[in-house]
C-alpha cells in the first residue's frame, strides 16, 4: 500500500474516501506503532494510561477541530453529520478527576474549506473505531473506565454515521464544492499533526512546545489515535 499520494494527478475518477484512506495509509500505519497508542491496547492497559491518552486528544482536537469546522459552512457541516468531540473528551476528563489545562501553543488552522475537509476525515474518523477500544478498555479496566463518552460517541449507530460522512464526502468534488487535491492534501497534514502532538505525548506527555510548524495545506495560526484511528480507513 503506498505512503504517499501524488496531489499533482487527477482524483476525481475514484471515491475520494478511497483515496483519502490509500494516502494516508503510511501515516496511519504509524499512528498504530507509537508508545502511548502501545500502552493503550496492551493487556495490561492501566487507568493512567487511558487518562493519558485523554489528556493527548484533548490537545489534539483543541489544536485542530475548532478552526476545521469554522472552515466550512454551516449546510456541509449539517451535510456531514459532523458534531464537535473536544466536549466529549473534556467531560471524560472531569468524570476522570482530571482538568484539562490547555497548552499555550495556538491553534492550527488550514487553508481553506478542502483542506480542512481533509483534516475532519483525520478526526472525525477517529470516532469509527472508538467502540472496539472501549470494549477493550472496559475488560481490561471494569467500572473505572467510566462512561468513555468519546470512544463511544456515536453508540450503536458508529457505522452509520461514517457511512454518511464518507457518502457525502464523496459527493462533494463531483458537484464542485470541494477541490479533491486539496481535501488529500488537508488529510495527509492533519495526519501528519496528529501523528507528531501523539508522538509527544507517548512519555507521559511531553512539555508544551511553541506551536507545530506549518504542514502541507496546514498552517500554524498565529500561534496514532492507533486503534481509535485503525478504523479510519475502513468503509
Amino acid at each position: 500500500m503506498q505512503d504517499t499520494h501524488d496531489t499533482t494527478r487527477p482524483t476525481t475518477s475514484a471515491r475520494l474516501a478511497v483515496l483519502l484512506r490509500h494516502a494516508t495509509a503510511g501515516t496511519h500505519q504509524a499512528v498504530e506503532r507509537l508508545p502511548l497508542m502501545a500502552r493503550l491496547t496492551s493487556p495490561s492497559v492501566t487507568r493512567e494510561d487511558y487518562l493519558d491518552y485523554l489528556q493527548a486528544l484533548a490537545e489534539v482536537y483543541a489544536a485542530l477541530e475548532g478552526s476545521l469546522l469554522d472552515a466550512l459552512d454551516e449546510e456541509i457541516r449539517n451535510d456531514l453529520g459532523i458534531r464537535p468531540k473536544l466536549p466529549a473528551i473534556l467531560e471524560d476528563l472531569a468524570e476522570q478527576g482530571r482538568q484539562h489545562v490547555p497548552r499555550v501553543s495556538p491553534p492550527i488552522t488550514p487553508t481553506g474549506s478542502s483542506a480542512a475537509l481533509g483534516g475532519l476525515y483525520v478526526l472525525e474518523g477517529a470516532t469509527l473505531g472508538g467502540r472496539v477500544i472501549a470494549k477493550h478498555l472496559r475488560r481490561r479496566l471494569g467500572p473505572a473506565l467510566g462512561s468513555a463518552v468519546f470512544l463511544d460517541f456515536h453508540g450503536e449507530h458508529s457505522s452509520a454515521a461514517w457511512k454518511r460522512f464518507a457518502s457525502i464526502l464523496d459527493s462533494l468534488p463531483a458537484h464542485g464544492r470541494m477541490d479533491p487535491v486539496e481535501v488529500v492534501s488537508g488529510a495527509c497534514a492533519a495526519f501528519a499533526v496528529v501523528h507528531r502532538m501523539l508522538d509527544g505525548a507517548g512519555t507521559r506527555l511531553a512539555p508544551a512546545q511553541t506551536g507545530p510548524e506549518p504542514i502541507g495545506l496546514l498552517s500554524s495560526g498565529g500561534g496514532r489515535l492507533a486503534a481509535s484511528v485503525a478504523a479510519i480507513h475502513e468503509d
